[in-house]
């Protein structure tokens, strides 16, 4: 048995039109592979919130979610974790300096929450939603799974508590800081069902897999991934619009 985590975008489905899509051939493969016998898993930076989508139609029931802050086995949330208080206080106090306008994600409905000094008394549209104001919410030493924070493209250097070039850029003048250890999640969801990760394979395509490719020898990059994903990758499949994964899938013999 193989223990097989395919991120999402770009991996497990394209983007047509502003839509998202499976290919059938995906469904099929991922259908496939557990008549196998192998742990089919999603291992991607997105939300608990916002991966049931797409593990619902391809029944999938495990996942590393949360940039492998959270683990979900057999349809249940086994944890999620927050970011490190002590990072996000200090990112918050370096944006209240340099008057940056913030909201914290506090729980798993991907609510925002924020202060009108929190936002520097500006309407905010760009993040993920708008953001809840309570003028009572305290920021500090809260459990936080994302901040959202507005800085446009080429002000990172302003930012010195993190390092803000390698956070995930959504929008042209937003960063999301969140968290991003999909390796490490997914040696502790190995952990959680008593597996080896010598017996684990994963598939991606973007910047955020890097580190899974690094430490991960059976990496599949997609036709589709980033150039030094593919220079990485144990092999490089076709893209996923071109049946990629089934492709990969016999080429290594699990299906």
């Amino acid at each position: 048995m193989k223990y097989i985590f395919f991120d999402i975008d770009g991996t497990l489905t394209y983007d047509k039109n502003g839509q998202s899509y499976i290919p059938t051939s995906t469904k099929q493969t991922i259908q496939k592979l557990q008549e196998q016998g192998h742990m089919v898993a999603v291992a991607t930076g997105r939300s608990y919130h916002h991966i049931q989508e797409v593990t619902h139609q391809l029944g999938i029931k495990y996942a590393v979610c949360d940039g492998g802050h959270g683990i979900v086995i057999e349809n249940q949330v086994v944890h999620i974790k927050p970011l490190d208080h002590e990072v996000v206080n200090r990112l918050i106090l370096e944006l209240y300096e340099l008057q940056i306008p913030f909201a914290l994600q506090i729980d798993q409905n991907n609510c925002l929450y924020a202060t009108s000094k929190m936002l520097c008394d500006q309407q905010i549209e760009a993040f993920e939603q708008m953001p809840v104001v309570d003028e009572t919410f305290e920021c500090i030493n809260q459990d936080c799974f994302k901040l959202f924070f507005k800085l446009h493209k080429g002000d990172e250097a302003l930012i010195k508590s993190v390092d803000a070039s390698k956070i995930m850029r959504y929008f042209p003048d937003q960063l999301a800081f969140e968290p991003d250890d999909k390796y490490g999640g997914v040696v502790d969801f190995i952990n959680q069902v008593g597996g080896n990760m010598e017996d684990v394979i994963f598939f991606g395509d973007g910047k955020n897999d890097i580190s899974m490719f690094e430490k991960i020898p059976y990496s599949i990059a997609m036709g589709n991934a980033i150039e030094p994903l593919k220079q990485m990758a144990y092999f490089v499949t076709k893209g996923v619009q071109e049946d990629g994964i089934e492709y990969a899938c016999r080429y290594l013999g699990l299906i």
